[in-house]
């Protein structure tokens, strides 16, 4: 790897983390207004989200809430990268869960089978969810952020109504769910926490996603489509599906998010379990660059930063755990911001390189013309960090066979 490509990949990394801090230290300025030691909030903030006394284990709980993010993030992740801007993580998170509610409790099945045939049915639901806007975008060239904003408000609609009525238990005063049977719960490691075996399989679908991606066939596909739409045409790839795909496979993935919580927090699903998680894990892909690794990094920092204004801000500080979450939003703002400084800082280096040059008596480098129909990108540099500015938009470019 040479020098050039080792700064470029630092600053991609760099920025991100800047952005964290920024949005950390605006935190830290709103809490001071309150009265309150930063370096205090802080301090707590880490001490409620992200560490393990003996008698309480705070990081239990962020790998628990940590655990549906991450699966949404990721389906966020593969739709992106596939060049559909689907933002519909939220209503197949909600109606995968609702499988999974329903099949925990009506379906009896031995203890082992129930929750793996659960989660298949709840990933099943969730693919078939989020492959709609993917139909209408490459058969009908309908927008798939509107489509998924709409179906997001559908879902979240549909899923009140059958817990309020059809699907709702008898014994409740409210809008719930039967609770699931016992054999399709998740197994815990700590019950107190409902730390489970959901974030060590959200960590494997992080690590298969990765794998997909960077290293098979159709994951190179449906990148390709996603980041060089033009290069995969005229390379007789198929455009269609690779959207097709990202659909299934993103919506399969938030899907299974909506599993998790049912079978190992919540056990049953009750009006408005449409809480934003979904959303939640698309600002997590982005902010982790579009990519499977950053994307849990990220679902874990906003667990844990959750949990902390909680436990930590509001019990202990008194200070209103809203902090907490203006200090989410703020982090998106700033990567948001990090694509056209990045530019620049590299038009920047690049000039002063080739100043360098000059003064040194040999000439300046020609600027990297782009590769040609025939030239294939370096698959190495398409995935990954490198690609966090220029993933996270829709591509406008028609979807061809």
């Amino acid at each position: 790897m040479d020098r050039e490509r080792i700064e470029r990949i630092g600053r991609r990394v760099l920025l991100p983390c800047v952005a964290v801090l920024l949005a950390l230290a605006v935190g830290g300025i709103l809490v001071s207004t309150l009265g309150v030691s930063a370096w205090d909030a802080a301090a707590t903030v880490v001490q409620a989200g992200f560490t393990c006394d003996p008698g309480y284990c705070n990081i239990g709980g962020t790998f628990a809430l940590a655990a549906p993010i991450i699966f949404c993030a990721l389906g966020a992740v593969v739709s992106l990268r596939s060049g559909l801007f689907s933002i519909g993580q939220e209503g197949q998170y909600a109606l995968g869960g609702l499988a999974a509610a329903v099949v925990g409790y009506a379906v009896p099945l031995p203890l082992g089978v129930h929750p793996v045939f659960c989660l298949l049915i709840a990933a099943i639901v969730g693919a078939l969810w989020g492959v709609i806007p993917a139909v209408l975008k490459v058969y009908l060239g309908v927008n798939e952020l509107i489509i998924t904003i709409v179906l997001n408000t559908v879902a979240g609609l549909l899923l009140d109504f059958l817990v309020n009525y059809p699907l709702r238990f008898e014994a409740s005063t409210v809008g719930y769910t039967q609770p699931i049977l016992d054999t399709a719960k998740l197994p815990l490691f700590d019950t107190s926490t409902k730390f489970g075996l959901a974030f060590p399989l959200a960590l494997l679908a992080a690590l298969g996603v990765w794998f997909y991606l960077s290293r098979t066939t159709r994951g190179y596909e449906q990148r390709m489509g996603g980041e060089a739409p033009a290069f995969a045409r005229y390379s007789g790839m198929s455009s269609r599906g690779a959207v097709l795909r990202a659909g299934l496979m993103g919506g399969a993935l938030a899907g299974l998010g909506g599993g998790v919580q049912v079978l190992g927090t919540n056990y049953r699903v009750i009006e408005g379990f449409s809480d934003g998680t979904g959303l939640t894990g698309l600002t997590a892909a982005i902010l982790g660059g579009t990519t499977a690794i950053g994307a849990a990094v990220v679902g874990v920092l906003y667990a844990g930063i959750t949990v902390g204004a909680v436990n930590g801000l509001q019990i202990v500080l008194g200070v209103p755990r809203e902090i907490g979450s203006t200090v989410l939003a703020l982090m998106i703002v700033f990567v948001a911001a990090q694509a056209p400084l990045l530019a620049r800082l590299e038009r920047f280096t690049d000039r002063r390189r080739a100043n360098g040059m000059i003064d040194a008596g040999a000439p300046p480098p020609p600027p990297s013309p782009s590769p040609p129909d025939t030239e294939a990108p370096d698959v190495h540099r398409a995935g990954g960090w490198d690609d966090a500015a220029s993933t996270i938009r829709p591509h406008a470019e028609e979807v061809t066979p």
